[in-house]
């Protein structure tokens, strides 16, 4: 497997892994603009962008640009994240061409028709809906909005029912011509294709496209401490506890993955096994983390009934203490370093994510290097480094708190 890098003179990195014994093509095009570079007024306007790329261009409308990927059984999608907006298409490696020909085409010819745009309106304003009824995503929206106090990294990728609501043609257009069109834009390619074949396909297609300056992105001041409650007819309380984690740039990553293994990133974390296995309080319980590139939040989630919640922010409190005060032990570490080792290596087995780490890898880390590189930063991590976070990072004061539903009389709080 080689891995190879073009930079086109306005800014376009073309960063390529070539696969000898794959089949398919996958190709992405990846723009670092998401959620986080806008305004309260334009939340939501890249993923409204998102939807749009595929609703029609000069030479295609939206259904031809559906049947143009299918008729050769392969698949095209896109998303949207709080740092960044990618496109992507999969299909045989015969057909890398054609791959190569839609995801430009809607990249650079993209008509914004006013009717489609009303017609997306209403998809997305029932997506916002669906998350609205979907209490984790929901939780989570409304601890982000809370923990980030006003800047756009708590902003809901899918923007607010009010916010969709006013956007025009000349708002997408405006906002697309001027952040999607900056230096900074990554193209990546996974499968058995010479890196030449596709630098030289993409520099056709996008070396004459005039970008402007990257944008630099304004840094988050320091996180809303405290708690927040707001009730909910679910059928559950859902809480979730989040403090400062480390960014994805931070040389301490790899080390927080393995910390987050053992808090509550497994079934055999100490989150799952005391809250769950051993005492019955929920079923959905964890940790997770979402690294920034100059910020990062580890958060704790759990679904629980009415009169068990305060028992389960017991129990969390004191698994977070037992580890804060040392508790982590070499065998743990061990164990979090093979389950991160043994779940990359079945992702590598994904185009998708093999594209992906090449993107994160020149987007944020200026790094030229296969995804297997993640293993041996793994391998790396020592207890004291673990400890050493953990000590740092799981300070119960350093904590904030936001829970949903219907809650009980007595405030909670950890």
């Amino acid at each position: 497997m080689t891995v190879a890098r073009t930079l086109l003179d306005n800014g376009v990195a073309i960063v390529t892994e070539q696969v000898p014994w794959l089949r398919s093509a996958t190709v992405g095009i990846w723009v670092p603009v998401g959620s986080r570079a806008e305004t309260p007024a334009e939340s939501g306007v890249a993923h409204f962008i998102e939807h749009m790329l595929f609703k029609g261009t000069p030479r295609r409308r939206a259904v031809e640009i559906s049947r143009a990927i299918e008729s050769v059984g392969g698949t095209m999608n896109a998303c949207t994240s709080r740092e960044y907006t990618y496109f992507f298409a999969k299909s045989m490696e015969k057909d890398f061409p054609l791959l190569v020909d839609l995801l430009t085409d809607i990249y650079r010819n993209s008509l914004f028709d006013a009717a489609e745009l009303d017609r997306e309106r209403g998809v997305i304003l029932q997506e916002i809906l669906m998350v609205d009824d979907t209490p984790e995503e929901y939780l989570h929206d409304y601890f982000n909005a809370a923990y980030w106090g006003g800047h756009p990294l708590g902003f809901p990728v899918q923007g607010s029912a009010e916010s969709v609501g006013r956007f025009d043609r000349a708002l997408l257009t405006g906002y697309f011509g001027d952040r999607f069109r900056r230096a900074g834009i990554v193209v990546t390619t996974v499968g058995n294709l010479r890196h030449a074949v596709v630098a030289e396909a993409f520099e056709r297609s996008l070396s004459s496209l005039p970008l402007g300056e990257p944008l630099v992105p304004v840094s988050p001041t320091a996180p809303v401490r405290g708690t927040f409650l707001k009730r909910r007819p679910f059928e559950q309380v859902h809480l979730c506890l989040g403090a400062p984690g480390v960014s994805r740039r931070s040389e301490r990553i790899y080390a927080m993955d393995v910390l987050n293994a053992i808090l509550g990133g497994s079934s055999s974390s100490r989150l799952f096994q005391q809250v769950r296995e051993e005492r019955g309080l929920a079923y959905s319980v964890g940790s997770s983390l979402s690294a920034y590139a100059d910020a990062g939040v580890v958060d704790i989630y759990a679904g629980t009934g009415r009169d068990t919640a305060a028992e389960v922010l017991s129990v969390t409190g004191g698994v977070v203490d037992a580890l804060q005060r040392g508790g982590v032990t070499d065998e743990e570490v061990s164990f979090g370093k093979e389950l991160i080792k043994g779940n990359t290596l079945l992702s590598l087995e994904s185009t998708g994510y093999r594209m992906s780490c090449l993107a994160m890898n020149e987007m944020f880390l200026s790094r030229l290097e296969p995804p297997e590189a993640i293993l041996d930063r793994v391998d790396a991590v020592t207890p004291e480094e673990v400890r050493a976070l953990a000590a740092e990072l799981l300070a119960r004061d350093r904590f904030t708190l936001a829970a949903v539903g219907d809650l009980p009389d007595a405030a909670l709080s950890f």
